[in-house]
Order: structure tokens, then C-alpha cells, then sequence
């Protein structure tokens, strides 16, 4: 497992450490593996100041929050209670106690408005003419994928911001082989502002983690 490490390290070294090691954290939940999940948090215990440490500890849960449109809930679910339960407590006691998603701030519009314009910077050109496919299958799976997945999670820069989403979304199509899905946000992440150097290496650390998985 060290050289797993190791390989997260000089793989991902294009990205910041708590970035690095949040893309980490959602290709190991993609690839089915929790268990790993507190390798990783060790890890970056050691490696990371406690304010980068607490950065990354936030962006990992919401990362997997995120994730959950793409790598489902059963997933997320155990990778966040792995990353939790290997978390300090002096560390855990410092992250936000209450939602903030609330039913108050759930306004339908202004959420699917900001999910519309998330899903035209992802998609570009090809947005309008996937949504119209998508709706020709079933007008809910595109009503629910742009209101709730791109417009209540997705969008949410609160935490992560759109380029960082991409970016861990990327880790988490990896393990599932999905090479459209995959490409369609490899092209993403760059119309939202991240490098090629970025991108291939999200990539490279959530391949190293899906060959480690197997």
C-alpha cells in the first residue's frame, strides 16, 4: 500500500495536495474500496499542515456528497463513513454540524437555473442536443439529472468549486469504465478551467487506484 501512496503522490503531483488526495478518496469509493480510504487519511495526516489537512477532510466528504450522481449513494455512503471514522476527532469537531442544504434554500427555479447553466459549461455545443436525447428516453431522468444532480449538488461551489468537481467526477468515472461519460467530462473539466496536466493526472491516480482495486 505504500507504493500506492507513493504513485497517488507522483501521479496527482499536477494537483494540490488536498485536491490530490480528494480525488484519491472518490476513486477508491468508486472503485468499491472504503478500506483504503483511511490509508489516505493517514497519509495526508502526516503530509499536510492541519488547516490543508481540514481543507481536504471537507472537500472529501463533499466530493463523495457530489459523487453520489455518479457512483451512487450505497457508495458514498460507506466511503464517507470510512473517511470519517479514520478522521481525528480534533479534526471531525471542526467541520459543520448542520446541513447546508436546507429546505430553505431549496428554491426550484433558481436551483434548476444554476444546474441549466452548470450543464452548458460541461457540455458546450453538445448540451442542448444531449438534453433533448436524454428527454426522448424519459423527460424525468434529464428533468431530475439537471435540477437535482447538476443544480443541487453539482453546482454547489461552496466547498469545491466547478473545476475541482470535474476533476474528482473524473475519478470517479474511471473504475466504473464508462469511456463516453468519461470523455464527455474529461472535455469538462477544461471548459471549466483546468489544465491538461490536471486532467491527466485525476486520471492517472484514479487509474492507479482502480488497478490497485481489482
Amino acid at each position: 500500500m505504500d507504493r500506492l501512496l507513493e504513485t497517488i503522490d507522483s501521479a496527482g503531483q499536477s494537483l494540490k495536495s488536498p485536491l490530490r488526495y480528494t480525488v484519491a478518496v472518490t476513486a477508491m469509493a468508486s472503485s468499491n474500496k472504503p478500506s483504503l480510504i483511511p490509508l489516505v487519511v493517514s497519509h495526508g495526516q502526516q503530509a499536510l499542515s492541519e488547516t490543508d489537512f481540514l481543507a481536504f477532510v471537507s472537500a472529501a466528504r463533499e466530493s463523495l456528497l457530489k459523487m453520489i450522481a455518479t457512483i451512487g449513494a450505497p457508495r458514498a455512503i460507506n466511503a464517507t463513513a470510512a473517511l470519517m471514522d479514520s478522521v481525528p476527532q480534533t479534526i471531525a469537531d471542526q467541520l459543520p454540524k448542520h446541513p447546508g442544504r436546507s429546505k430553505d434554500q431549496y428554491i426550484y427555479n433558481d436551483i434548476r437555473s444554476r444546474g441549466e447553466s452548470l450543464w452548458r459549461a460541461v457540455y458546450s455545443k453538445q448540451a442542448e442536443k444531449l438534453e433533448q436525447k436524454i428527454g426522448s428516453w424519459y423527460p424525468d431522468l434529464i428533468e431530475v439529472i439537471k435540477t437535482d444532480l447538476y443544480g443541487r449538488l453539482l453546482s454547489d461551489c461552496r466547498i469545491i468549486d466547478a473545476r475541482s468537481t470535474e476533476l474528482c467526477t473524473i475519478a470517479a468515472l474511471v473504475p466504473i469504465d464508462v469511456p463516453a461519460q468519461l470523455k464527455s467530462h474529461v472535455l469538462g473539466a477544461g471548459r471549466l478551467g483546468a489544465t491538461q496536466e490536471e486532467i491527466d493526472a485525476a486520471h492517472a491516480v484514479a487509474q492507479a487506484i482502480t488497478v490497485c482495486a481489482q
